[in-house]
């Protein structure tokens, strides 16, 4: 169903006014999914376009239509925005909905909302290789080695330095020491989360880098 915005034009004090009226999902022919994950709202189709807000697991959005892109148009918070398709769902069951990791964080004196001195820079870890911080030994290895297409990895990207993250902003880290979904403090600026496994000691943690 199309829809095609009207203006409405009123009459006040001798002025003419444009009211432009709100976006109504009723406006659309729309069907209700379910977020599976912490899913990012964006202005536009990709993972470069502005990010709006951040929908927990479980809430309710009205699809619009589904891109062949791999992108859903959705009424969201009063407004038209874009979802990734692959973290929606057209059932509400409890066990498809991602849980918030509730782990406790590791080197739980650098949060890394507060971090200011302490953050390496990824260039100096690109050159250095090795970084000692906190309780770890910080390596990485690159996703243009190792793909990593086996990886669950909810909301998969990279950022401005080069880490690969989860829809959290996690950089996604590799240990043979921690389980699978185990949140640390990280010396980049952010936490990281355990979504990988092989790095031969007890005090390592790669990091995964598009380096």
């Amino acid at each position: 169903m199309k829809n095609f915005s009207k203006l409405l034009f009123v009459v006040s004090a001798g002025m003419i006014v444009c009211v432009v009226p709100a976006y109504s999902a009723s406006a659309y022919d729309t069907d209700t999914v379910f977020t599976t994950d912490y899913l990012r709202v964006r202005e536009a189709p990709g993972l470069d376009a502005n990010i709006v807000d951040v929908a927990a697991p479980g809430t309710a959005v009205e699809q619009i239509t589904v891109l062949d892109s791999g992108w859903s148009k959705v009424f969201y918070d009063g407004g038209v925005y874009y979802m990734h398709s692959d973290y929606l769902t057209d059932a509400a069951e409890e066990d498809d909905v991602y849980e918030e990791d509730t782990a406790d964080v590791f080197n739980s004196d650098y949060d890394a909302d507060s971090y200011v001195d302490d953050i390496i820079a990824a260039s100096d870890f690109y050159f250095d290789g090795v970084e000692f911080w906190g309780d770890y030994r910080w390596t990485y290895y690159s996703e243009q080695v190792l793909p990593g297409g086996g990886l669950d990895i909810p909301g998969r990207h990279t950022d401005e330095n080069g880490y690969v993250c989860d829809a959290y902003d996690n950089i996604c880290l590799a240990s043979d020491f921690l389980e699978k979904g185990t949140v640390v403090a990280t010396p980049f600026g952010k936490n990281g989360r355990v979504y990988d496994c092989g790095c031969g000691d007890n005090i390592t943690l790669d990091v995964y880098v598009n380096w």
